[in-house]
């Protein structure tokens, strides 16, 4: 894992802190401090109606719709209220955040303000911050609002924020008013203090090679520095700052496996460091997605993957929300599939109620241990199915490269929900991105070579035969030298027989046909050859 900077916006929860500091980007499932109202409120990803496309910082932004047919003043609230656990320190507050407007759809438009303003009462009583933005009839993306709370404003108690949107009246007035990346900082007056690392337990064994480090938050701090090394108070592994109170390393730069790490988190501010800050350390355990990204994580809730059909491989899994977890191995299940051949492939997801979901597979065909090369994705379009009675199902093809190359390769098949019928969330479309709602699964197949007749030529030029052909019930091979295991598939893809390396082959509890008898050599490859039974 190379050495990285990463800045992190989440929520900062500062119990007990001397002063205000939130940077909240909406990316988790709960937003502590913020409740929207009025309008229709909802969690939105990256495609906002088909105008507006990117959340302005990750994959999430906070969202509602202000609609109806003639009603004026339409009204959307955002507000934060400080918990009584943090002490304001009536120092000067910067206010920051970004904003999207989209239409509801090509006969709507956009109309009103969004204005800023805080309180000190309970909210009775509102006081402006900054000017108010006027909004226009042409769509928004990611537009930036600053502002400023003055020290004479003295604010020590009660504290709460309100960005509020008001649309005009008017029948086409229908439009989404989207919030992202709100900061809110009160000047800070002294260091902060140390923090505790409370996950993973220092001396933990085992721990995943992605795990979630978690700190708690500390009086004074405005961000986190992050080390991560091989041996006490280095950062060989990783180093960066983050504004929230817990670290997961990116999906495509995880921590070693079975290796001792230490780590150390140390708060600051912009005064300094805090000092003396103490340091864990842990051992990670197998990565069992190496040498590909992951695992991956599903932020905002899992709708998994029940169902996966594909050549003589089929995978039934829980099809229950937010009971599994974002990305499960199956590298045990085996699809065998056979060069220049395609393949139907049924995929199944849990929906809900008629929302868009879409998959992707990723099959690295040159088993070089990245699904990144051309022609190794499929299905990355804008062809997305809608939930019918919470259940998502596709019916695609892959085609296998007559270039691919032979034995065992890694597939993962990748679900999201994706509101546009026009563009492709980023979920989907990499397969390294972590989801926001959905579920990934990596598999095994396994490629042979194009079916040659009932003998083929081994790596010495002897031929490879099985006899009798056609046979009664037993069949013979000829050399089963660096032969590992044999497979007997019947002329659907259908697994009938698998067996250790053998000369003779018992087929006499099969029915009369043509059978596909599969050598599985000791070097990856697959040697296949035709039976046919009497």
């Amino acid at each position: 894992m190379k050495k990285t900077l990463l800045l992190s916006f989440m929520a900062l929860a500062t119990m007990g802190s001397a002063q205000i500091l939130v940077t909240e980007s909406f990316e988790n499932a709960t937003y502590p401090g913020f409740v929207v109202s009025g309008g229709y409120a909802d969690a939105q990803g990256t495609t906002f109606g088909t105008y507006i496309s990117g959340a302005c910082d990750g994959t999430v932004s906070i969202g509602a719709e202000a609609y109806g047919s003639s009603v004026a003043n339409r009204t959307i609230n955002l507000i934060y209220t400080k918990p009584a656990s943090i002490t304001a320190n009536g120092k000067k507050i910067d206010i920051s955040f970004s904003y999207s407007t989209s239409p509801f759809d090509a006969t709507s438009s956009i109309g009103g303000t969004i204005t800023t303003a805080y309180s000190t009462d309970g909210g009775t009583t509102y006081l402006p911050v900054g000017s108010p933005v006027t909004l226009t009839s042409a769509a928004q993306a990611c537009a930036t609002f600053t502002g400023t709370i003055p020290e004479s404003a003295n604010v020590n108690g009660n504290f709460m924020l309100r960005i509020q949107t008001v649309g005009t009246s008017g029948t086409a007035y229908d439009f989404y008013s989207f919030i992202d990346n709100v900061k809110i900082k009160q000047e800070v007056t002294a260091l902060p203090a140390c923090t505790t690392i409370s996950s993973p337990v220092s001396g933990a064994t085992g721990v995943s090679v992605r795990p979630q480090i978690s700190w708690a938050a500390t009086a004074g701090a405005e961000f986190y520095k992050i080390k991560i090394g091989t041996t006490s108070g280095a950062s060989n592994v990783y180093t960066g700052i983050t504004t929230g109170t817990s670290f997961t390393p990116p999906s495509t730069e995880v921590l070693p496996q079975n290796t001792l790490l230490y780590v150390s988190v140390t708060p600051t501010n912009a005064i300094g460091d805090a000092t003396g800050c103490p340091e864990i350390s842990f051992t990670t355990g197998a990565n069992p997605y190496t040498p590909y990204c992951g695992s991956l994580v599903s932020k905002l809730g899992v709708y998994p993957i029940s169902n996966v059909v594909l050549s003589n491989m089929t995978n039934a899994s829980s099809a229950t929300a937010n009971t599994g977890d974002g990305h499960e191995n199956f590298t045990s299940k085996v699809a065998t599939v056979t060069r220049g051949t395609s393949y139907p492939i049924t995929l199944t997801g849990t929906g809900v109620t008629t929302n868009r979901f879409g998959f992707t597979v990723f099959i690295d065909w040159n088993q070089n241990g990245s699904f990144a090369d051309a022609g190794e994705a499929y299905f990355v379009t804008s062809d997305f199915a809608g939930s019918t009675g919470n259940t998502v199902t596709v019916n695609k093809t892959i085609a296998v490269p007559a270039t691919a190359a032979l034995g065992n390769t890694r597939m993962r098949v990748k679900y999201q929900f994706n509101s546009s019928t026009t563009s492709v969330r980023a979920e989907l479309s990499s397969p390294c991105t972590d989801l926001s709602q959905g579920q990934a699964e990596d598999y095994t197949i396994t490629v042979q070579k194009n079916v040659l007749g009932t003998s083929e030529v081994n790596a010495d030029n002897k031929a490879i035969s099985l006899y009798p052909n056609p046979f009664k019930d037993i069949v013979n091979i000829s050399d089963i030298k660096d032969v590992k295991s044999i497979v007997v598939t019947d002329v659907s893809g259908r697994q009938v027989k698998t067996m250790k390396s053998s000369t003779e082959i018992n087929l006499s509890d099969l029915s009369a046909g043509l059978y596909l008898v599969s050598l599985h050599m000791e070097d990856g490859t697959v040697r296949t050859l035709k039976a046919i039974k009497k």
